[in-house]
């Protein structure tokens, strides 16, 4: 990266504007100005440019990687220390990344007092500050206008896989003895509170953060604690709540535990008293939602000794059993209908059913042998099958006349889902039948190849091609957002690198 002297005043809306100017010269067919877009920005051969393609090619003249990491760059050199300060701290209860790279290029931020030690976990600088000020333990106070246990358990210093981790505990053990409350707990979204315990729990992961503010009285069930604790491969935190009385029940937390594949985490809620007939807003089961996360027979033959409704219905009418047909789950049916559940169909799901037997690659036009059902007021079926990668019942409602952009889940269509998957053969499929690359959510707002970059790192599974689906796009022409580039996946970053998308 280019070296910039940061006593230098930077002007955004300078940037900003020398951005607009080029778009609007390339745009007037300006070689020069095209020829600077497109090395920036190959696919523009295939595009017309866009704002964020100028603001791309002025950022990357400089020398930073994106637009968002320059303006960062210029808002920081605008700023003085305590401002600096003041962003380093925000950054560490949101953004560990932000807050290591501020930390490396000031350094004095280290020892820049009580709330920088809150989320540095220098116990003796709080200790002294406490000890002439006791009231601070208890009040709202620093840059986020909350008590200091909060700025510690929600630093992502916490992290057990960080030096700073164990410090931080200390941390909070100062402040608790001071008085500190257990159970705080931040405000900043309405009607959703967020703990401590949680942040030590369900955010960092961190079983001793977790163990001293139970030991001390928070509550186990905050409603957040549980649920986001079975997000971590390491159950350690998850154990340590359960271990003191934390409820299973009206969490969600055993549907999202099946969100990956973990019969350990799974056993330990139905050993906890987890109901595994509970509904959801969509009737939905654990046994259903099993069945549609792709789980493996071992879980659904557990969730069916906990006494699983074999038989229930969601609100659609669907089965364990018609899921697990209409997703191409031939396995799970099988079981299913061994343990005696009712295997009628709906004309819809026979159909899907009938399609999911066709391979959509040995056999694209091939179309099942019953008749086509009317799916009008159900197309939502569409991205429900993109979720479940049935590529050929995905095929077969398209060739039905199902309409390819039509919404589900999230108000996301199924190339959203392809892209968040990383499906490659779906998303050949869905992109050859024309489905809209910029089409948005309608929830996130985001766009199929934004969901793509997020997928990249924020899907756990099932996970396809990446790398292909980076490809299928960029020869799709579509515009990969510059917001999280470089994605930090090796194949991924290759692809991105060869067209020049990032350095």
């Amino acid at each position: 990266m280019t070296t910039h002297n940061s006593t230098v005043r930077l002007n955004l809306e300078f940037y900003k504007k020398q951005a607009k100017s080029l778009l609007k010269s390339a745009e007037a067919g300006d070689a020069p100005s095209q020829q600077r877009l497109q090395r920036h920005s190959p696919e523009l051969e295939k595009s017309k440019p866009a704002l964020h393609d100028a603001q791309l090619a002025i950022a990357r003249e400089q020398g930073f990687p994106s637009w968002p990491a320059f303006h960062a760059f210029i808002e920081e050199s605008n700023l003085n220390f305590q401002e600096l300060v003041d962003n380093f701290i925000g950054a560490a209860v949101s953004d560990y990344a932000r807050a290591k790279s501020l930390l490396a290029a000031n350094p004095k931020i280290a020892d820049a007092g009580f709330y920088v030690a809150l989320v540095l976990g220098k116990t003796e600088t709080v200790e002294r500050a406490l000890d002439e000020s006791p009231a601070l333990a208890k009040e709202k106070s620093g840059p986020q206008k909350c008590e200091p246990l909060l700025y510690t358990c929600f630093s992502r210093f916490a992290n057990p896989a960080l030096p700073n981790a164990n410090s931080l505990v200390e941390v909070a053990r100062v402040l608790l003895k001071h008085g500190a409350d257990p159970d705080a707990a931040s405000h900043e979204i309405p009607n959703n509170p967020l703990s401590c315990l949680y942040a030590a729990s369900g955010l960092n992961n961190n079983p001793a953060l977790t163990q001293l503010l139970l030991e001390t009285g928070a509550n186990p069930n905050d409603n957040e604690s549980l649920y986001h604790s079975t997000e971590h491969p390491d159950l350690t935190s998850f154990k340590v709540l359960l271990k003191h009385g934390a409820n299973p029940n009206g969490t969600n937390a055993l549907k999202h535990m099946l969100d990956r594949e973990d019969l350990e985490g799974l056993q330990l809620l139905l050993a906890a008293g987890a109901d595994p007939n509970e509904i959801n807003s969509q009737d939905a089961t654990a046994l259903h939602w099993a069945v549609w996360r792709n789980r493996s027979a071992k879980v659904v033959v557990a969730l069916l000794d906990a006494n699983a409704d074999i038989n229930a219905k969601r609100k659609d009418g669907r089965t364990a059993y018609a899921l697990a047909t209409i997703g191409g789950r031939a396995d799970i049916a099988t079981l299913l209908a061994a343990r005696g559940t009712d295997t009628t169909l709906s004309l819809i799901d026979s159909f899907i059913a009938s399609a999911a037997s066709v391979d959509a690659s040995t056999a694209p036009n091939a179309e099942p042998a019953l008749a086509v059902p009317n799916f009008s007021g159900k197309e939502h079926i569409l991205p429900d099958l993109a979720i479940s990668h049935n590529t050929s019942a995905v095929l077969a409602l398209l060739t039905a006349g199902v309409p390819i952009n039509s919404r589900g889940d999230h108000g996301a269509t199924a190339l959203h889902w392809a892209c968040w998957h990383g499906f490659a053969d779906l998303a050949t499929l869905l992109l050859d039948h024309g489905a809209s690359l910029t089409i948005e959510d309608m929830q996130f707002h985001g766009t199929p190849p934004g969901w793509f970059i997020h997928g990249v790192n924020n899907c756990h599974e099932p996970r396809g091609d990446y790398a292909e689906v980076a490809r299928l796009l960029i020869a799709a022409g579509a515009a990969i957002p510059a917001t999280d580039l470089p994605t930090g996946n090796p194949e991924v970053d290759a692809v991105l690198r060869t067209h020049r998308l990032i350095k």
